[in-house]
């Protein structure tokens, strides 16, 4: 509930009283939610905090519908029996339902363990993803621009009855990749799957920050191939794709993205271990084989991703890269759809020539925004377990899918509270790191506990130390 206006006339309407669940109560300042608000691919809401106040009088909001609309029966969704809500919004892998466990760990941490700051926080990234999936459906004329409001509320509504069911359940056990799945799903569930396909998601945008992309690598050829990694790492926070959907002219577009990813060039490194990598390939020539599984993010980015991998199977000729990729287009990742058109780009010719031999592709199906350890198919498994080494895209994907198995390199830009968090660094610091087998970039531990970064685990002084070394190319022995 709003709180009332306090003894000297000032009022506390923006003081919000919230039950999370039996045992988690807080008032929280809905300004202060507001100003702290995660943006998602570079698009907010102007309404940042609106999950957040549905989800603190859920019932009420619930009453206003069905008091409005005769149709609103599809908007109560907790009292449903719990078989319907996992039958009707969880995910399957491997043709098999995918379920929550009560007590269960999540990478990096389940939500019963997190702050109240932190779900307020998540709350808002609840409402822009909303708001952005919403929009962009309103671009491409799916519904009238004044729908997206009533549907905001009508997403924030039933994702709230679904955290609030058998007592906040979902809410407690699920982490934030659980979470982006479940907003997609919510979507689906209000406009239908063929105005909004969970398992397709933006394909035109994507498409079109790939356009983009794949015109760029031409003009970084001959760049230098660790060069080639550091403007990888860069383009995946130029977010094409949120300059595209704001209809800005494709040549400032273009200009945008080569004024980001080159921002990285020559740049230091928070943590730089390009040269381990390189190194290690160049070492395997005595035995002829080193073969590096690769999980890649963003679509645009995952093009000079390709380009510097593909490089490196050039100079070192029994180098090869397994590619995993998902059959799903999900939010703005790389796709299976997405290979195809990279492929078929003159620039990768010689990918598509060695498709099968040097360029190893295996197709899997995973309904999350970031591969998950714990949700892994089978068939990446069997990729993970015969490379020698693992190379993993993506600040998401670094906070889901440790490999302690491998040798794992792991490539991103630090983004977000949850990325300063579990990594000791800040906003738009970039990393390449390489995690030796039976090591892990974090080590998450609950309240009153203290995570162990990145930063911890790697050694400060080795981090500072790489800043300033170069990172060259070795060639064959």
């Amino acid at each position: 509930m709003i709180a009332p206006s306090d003894k000297t006339g000032r009022r506390k309407a923006s003081l919000c009283t919230i039950k999370f669940w039996d045992g988690l109560q807080a008032e929280v300042d809905l300004q202060e939610i507001a100003r702290r608000a995660i943006p998602v691919k570079g698009i907010a809401c102007e309404q940042p905090t609106r999950f957040v106040e549905i989800f603190a009088d859920t019932d009420k909001w619930l009453t206003s519908y069905q008091q409005k609309w005769q149709n609103a029966a599809h908007l109560d969704i907790g009292r449903r029996p719990w078989a319907d809500i996992e039958s009707r919004f969880f995910p399957r892998l491997d043709g098999r339902p995918v379920h929550l466990l009560e007590g269960a760990s999540q990478p990096p941490f389940a939500w019963r363990e997190a702050s109240v700051d932190h779900l307020c926080a998540s709350f808002t990234y609840n409402t822009n993803a909303f708001f952005r999936i919403l929009s962009i459906l309103q671009s491409k004329r799916s519904f009238e621009s004044q729908v997206v409001e009533p549907l905001l509320d009508q997403a924030c509504l039933v994702l709230s009855q679904l955290y609030r069911a058998r007592n906040s359940f979902l809410l407690r056990n699920l982490n934030n990749n659980f979470n982006m799945y479940l907003i997609s799903k919510v979507v689906e569930y209000l406009v239908g799957r063929g105005v909004y396909d969970s398992n397709r998601q933006e394909p035109e945008l994507t498409g079109h920050s790939l356009s983009v992309a794949l015109s760029l690598v031409e003009g970084s050829r001959s760049v230098p191939v660790a060069e080639k990694m550091a403007l990888a790492i860069g383009r995946g926070v130029a977010f094409l794709e949120s300059r595209i959907f704001v209809n800005d002219a494709e040549k400032r577009i273009c200009q945008y993205a080569e004024d980001v990813s080159y921002s990285y060039f020559q740049r230091p490194l928070a943590i730089d271990h390009r040269d381990k990598l390189i190194r290690s390939i160049a070492a395997a020539s005595g035995r002829g084989s080193f073969i590096l599984a690769a999980i890649l993010d963003d679509t645009a980015e995952s093009v000079d991703d390709l380009a510097w991998m593909m490089e490196l199977m050039q100079l070192y000729p029994y180098f090869r890269v397994h590619l995993l990729v998902n059959s799903a287009q999900i939010s703005v990742n790389f796709s299976s759809d997405m290979l195809s058109q990279v492929l078929r780009h003159p620039s990768f010719q010689w990918l598509r020539d060695n498709l099968g031999s040097r360029f190893l592709v295996t197709e899997i199906y995973c309904p999350f925004i970031s591969f998950q350890t714990n949700y892994l198919p089978e068939a990446a498994e069997r990729v993970i377990a015969e490379g020698d080494a693992v190379y993993i895209k993506g600040a998401n994907f670094f906070e889901t899918c440790q490999i302690q198995g491998k040798d794992t390199y792991h490539a991103f830009v630090v983004y977000g509270p949850v990325s300063r968090a579990y990594t000791g660094l800040q906003d738009f610091d970039p990393v390449f790191v390489h995690l030796p087998v039976g090591v892990t970039g974090y080590q998450h531990r609950p309240p009153p506990g203290r995570v162990t970064t990145l930063l911890d685990v790697i050694g400060r002084a080795a981090a500072n130390d790489r800043r300033d070394k170069p990172v060259q190319t070795l060639e064959v022995i």
